[in-house]
């Protein structure tokens, strides 16, 4: 008879309960817990007062925090940590609670895998409004600054922009790497492009950033609108291919051919799969998002990115391993 591995057991378990420490840190960010601890207010009490929670269930959820490591415990105070002061203090550059949102909002979607594989079609989208909801709207663009805001410095670190005199942002949301491109490249203008009722929220993190002159908004459509021709150096095409299929894709990276000048790169940020579609572990779970909250979208491979950039027109092409779980991958006109 074989025998069982405590560790394989124990890995089924952590898969199986994975749910149970999301629902937790939800739960702490929609309390505003780290925010109340870095204002002194440090015991079940107190926490449980200034939320009107029950004493008891609060020193549970924070007891649980500390199993986390998302809190320390001295006597009968709790501390934040080091990650959650960095990451989970509202008004922190770095601060994630609205990515955290986001993920809580989507959740519910994933409950419906089952029928959306059995389908094959995103079966959350089936109900939506034709409306989007401007409050809906306002939390995933801020979630969306909240991430690019932890790998800006890193992203555009990395492409060679020395002479670039115009970058357009494409599907630019917040505007968050057209701003870091600009503050780091004193001779650069940024143009963010985006539906229209996303440029109205733009203008909020361009007006915030303290380059205001060099950054502005374009609104269109990515798919439907022309980007111009010979217009710009530079073109960041960041977390907008993967909602697409790869004929659409195609036809962007075309577009974005046309708009920009000879010699000029085009610079795709996305969660890259290898060739066996499996790994890295994160774009491979991201592709079932995809699946679940776009039409068509997916996570690709490093050959279907270059297979789209050469039918396009673009050469040198190359990959850039960002310290994150992302890449850029590069092609030149």
């Amino acid at each position: 008879m074989t025998k069982t591995n405590p560790s394989d057991v124990d890995y089924i378990f952590q898969l199986s309960f994975g749910y149970w420490k999301s629902c937790i840190l939800f739960t702490a960010t929609e309390f505003d817990i780290f925010n109340l601890i870095s204002k002194g207010k440090v015991t079940a009490k107190d926490i449980s007062q200034s939320i009107h929670t029950n004493e008891r269930a609060t020193e549970m959820l924070l007891n649980a925090l500390v199993s986390l490591e998302l809190l320390t415990k001295q006597a009968n105070s709790y501390h934040n940590t080091p990650i959650s002061n960095l990451h989970l203090i509202k008004g922190k550059p770095h601060y994630l609670g609205d990515f955290i949102h986001h993920a809580h909002n989507i959740m519910e979607n994933w409950t419906m895998l089952r029928e959306t594989v059995e389908t094959g079609k995103a079966v959350s989208l089936k109900d939506l409004p034709e409306e989007v909801d401007p409050h809906d709207l306002r939390d995933f663009i801020t979630a969306m600054h909240n991430i690019a805001s932890t790998k800006a410095e890193d992203l555009c670190g990395k492409p060679d922009l020395k002479g670039a005199k115009r970058l357009l942002d494409l599907a630019g949301g917040p505007g968050t790497y057209a701003i870091e491109f600009a503050k780091a490249h004193p001779h650069l203008h940024a143009v963010v492009f985006d539906l229209e009722h996303v440029t109205k929220l733009t203008h909020e993190f361009i007006k915030a950033s303290g380059v205001e002159g060099r950054v502005t908004t374009l609104a269109g459509n990515c798919l439907e609108d022309s980007f111009g021709r010979n217009v710009y150096d530079a073109i960041l095409a960041s977390n907008i291919l993967h909602i697409y299929n790869p004929a659409n894709n195609t036809k962007i990276l075309r577009k974005c051919w046309d708009a920009l000048k000879d010699g000029g790169q085009v610079i795709i940020h996305e969660f890259v799969l290898d060739e066996t579609r499996t790994s890295p572990q994160f774009a491979a779970l991201f592709s079932l998002n995809m699946l679940i909250g776009t039409q068509e979208g997916a996570s690709y491979s490093e050959s279907e990115y270059k297979t789209w950039l050469e039918s396009a027109g673009f050469k040198h092409i190359r990959k850039i391993d960002l310290e994150s779980n992302s890449s850029l991958i590069i092609g030149k006109k």
